[in-house]
């Protein structure tokens, strides 16, 4: 991966230096703490991981050392990609419905599984639940919409 640093001049004389990826990385929980390793073979930098609507950046922790103004590098993420497992109570509610989550594509499926996955047990999770299989459901009558 690459990346490149970038001011932001608008926050006055102290500015805000943020380091943005080539790419932008899609599917992965954001706001979390990873590790670069740059090509350089001896940096690992630790830095917190941020995902906007069309760009990702990281920023080194306190007390890190500040990265090149250009680097190339591996982010070490300390999470697999988000919405990759199913919660056991919505899978069992999809199965007892007749539903499989196939029908909604990949983003749909994250969205689905991480609002579920939020929420703890008791009312609110049970109130997601069914909210997700009604998306389900209705994505499934469409054949492949919008949840």
């Amino acid at each position: 991966m690459h990346g490149h640093r970038y001011d932001d001049v608008r926050l006055g004389d102290e500015g805000a230096r943020a380091y943005v990826l080539e790419e932008r990385l899609v599917g992965y929980d954001s706001y979390q703490v990873a590790e670069l390793a740059l090509a350089d073979g001896t940096t690992v930098v630790r830095v917190r991981v941020l995902t906007l609507d069309d760009v990702t950046t990281v920023w080194p922790l306190a007390g890190e050392p500040s990265l090149p103004d250009r680097w190339e590098g591996r982010l070490l993420l300390r999470s697999r990609e988000r919405g990759g497992r199913v919660p056991p109570d919505l899978a069992s509610a999809l199965d007892a419905a007749g539903l499989d989550l196939a029908v909604l594509d990949a983003a749909q499926r994250r969205h689905l599984v991480g609002f579920v996955s939020e929420a703890h047990p008791g009312p609110t999770r049970d109130a997601r639940l069914a909210v997700a299989v009604a998306a389900v459901a209705a994505a499934q009558r469409r054949g492949r919409g919008s949840a």
